[in-house]
């Protein structure tokens, strides 16, 4: 029953650019481009930003919240990404640099891609870059300062990232925001055809933004926060999206993480593709753009089977309509998740034990139906799994996949309520 979950894809080798809408991709992102060029996206996209893998040489953690016998909630930190590329330097240089040369293909004459980097890796990268996009091309190398992360009695506390901006000509499109200037001593120049300004701070004038940019990580405490370990605040990717596209355009981001980019890009009226190969993230990323109010084709590159658990779904009740068709309401009535333990911090398996044997319901995230299911499922509806009662309006055949808090997914047995 269960194909592989997607949206609006045409056949290979048709072109779909002229109505191309919103898409997230769970996949390799060498294939996806591939994908995209045979498809007709040569040369489309406006923006392409990346936020790769950095060589750390470290893993990374998403977190989500289970709840005890006792209701007490307890964070539980599951494996979003390996950084490790144990298989040495080159091998990491060798992976970007293909996966570059794709995107710029991509990028449209009047693009930009932004290449967001660390300490770890920026120098090479920028060598790649230079050979890739040539050095004529390098527009800014723009650091994004923030005050989160520890420091060290060895070494000045790295408090920054460095985002490198490219153009594939000089013809490129950007529209630099202004920000304030303070005067000397914060008071009036009067300067004969300088506007000025005053505000709490005091007298200021308006100037081309800087490439040092101060924006604050995403907090603990924040409402955007997914759990998300390396997750990139939404402004910082507003502004971004907002100097390099106007409305319409197309965005990109083939390491999408927990959706940042495409969460800015929707906000700002751009279209958008994006891609990431782990299954947490696509979670992540499809719950946050849906909770959004988003609309988007779900794309797989390849044809991965469910997990081994279980799920299923009650009909609660049926209504007829007018045009032959019902109109269905549901409730998840059980879900026995696939959890890989393994992937999970050794101090955290006992709550998600506990969480387990008290009420396994809360492990499931989201609901995706598919109300025209003709073998292959596509994702039409998605439902929080926390809501209750869902409804959907079906002739046919329909079926249901729900995702887990870690990202895995079920195909769900339906069941009709008994008198």
């Amino acid at each position: 029953m269960y194909g592989s979950v997607h949206g609006s894809l045409v056949p290979a080798g048709e072109s779909d650019v002229a109505g191309a809408g919103n898409e997230l991709c769970l996949g390799d992102n060498l294939e996806y481009m591939k994908g995209l060029i045979e498809r007709g996206y040569e040369g489309k996209f406006r923006l392409i930003y990346i936020d790769p893998p950095f060589f750390t040489r470290s893993s990374f953690n998403a977190s989500v919240s289970v709840r005890g016998s006792d209701g007490a909630s307890h964070k539980v930190h599951h494996l979003a990404y390996d950084d490790k590329f144990d298989r040495s330097l080159d091998y990491y240089i060798e992976n970007m640099t293909v996966r570059l040369l794709m995107m710029k293909d991509l990028l449209a004459d009047d693009g930009l891609m932004w290449i967001h980097l660390d300490w770890h890796s920026s120098h090479y990268i920028k060598l790649v870059l230079d050979e890739i996009m040539g050095e004529k091309n390098f527009v800014n190398e723009i650091i994004w300062q923030y005050k989160s992360g520890g420091s060290g009695k060895r070494h000045f506390a790295r408090k920054h990232d460095t985002i490198l901006v490219y153009s594939k000509s000089g013809k490129y499109y950007i529209d630099v925001p202004k920000e304030k200037s303070y005067n000397r001593d914060r008071k009036p120049y009067r300067f004969r055809g300088v506007a000025e300004y005053k505000d709490e701070g005091g007298w200021y004038t308006l100037v081309n933004m800087k490439d040092v940019w101060n924006i604050d990580m995403v907090g603990r405490t924040s409402s955007e926060r997914t759990g998300y370990a390396t997750q990139k605040p939404l402004e910082l990717l507003r502004r971004i999206v907002e100097a390099s596209t106007e409305e319409g355009d197309i965005c990109g981001d083939f390491f999408c993480g927990s959706g940042s980019l495409p969460a800015a890009a929707y906000a700002l009226g751009r279209r958008w593709m994006c891609c990431d190969s782990e299954e947490m993230a696509v979670s992540m990323t499809r719950r946050r753009l849906r909770t959004a109010g988003a609309e988007f084709g779900l794309v797989r590159q390849d044809a991965r089977d469910p997990a081994s658990g279980r799920a299923a779904i009650e009909i609660v009740g049926t209504d007829r309509l007018e045009d032959g068709k019902r109109l269905y309401r549901c409730r998840l009535a059980d879900i026995r998740p696939d959890i890989d333990t393994g992937s999970i911090q050794l101090k955290d398996r006992g709550y998600v034990e506990e969480a387990l044997r008290s009420d396994r319901l809360q492990f499931a995230d989201h609901i995706m139906i598919d109300n025209r299911f003709d073998g292959i499922f596509s994702c039409r509806h998605i439902f929080d799994a926390s809501a209750g009662e869902f409804s959907f309006v079906a002739e046919d055949g329909f079926a249901a996949v729900v995702a887990d808090i870690f990202g895995r997914e079920y195909v769900a047995e339906f069941f009709e309520e008994k008198e």
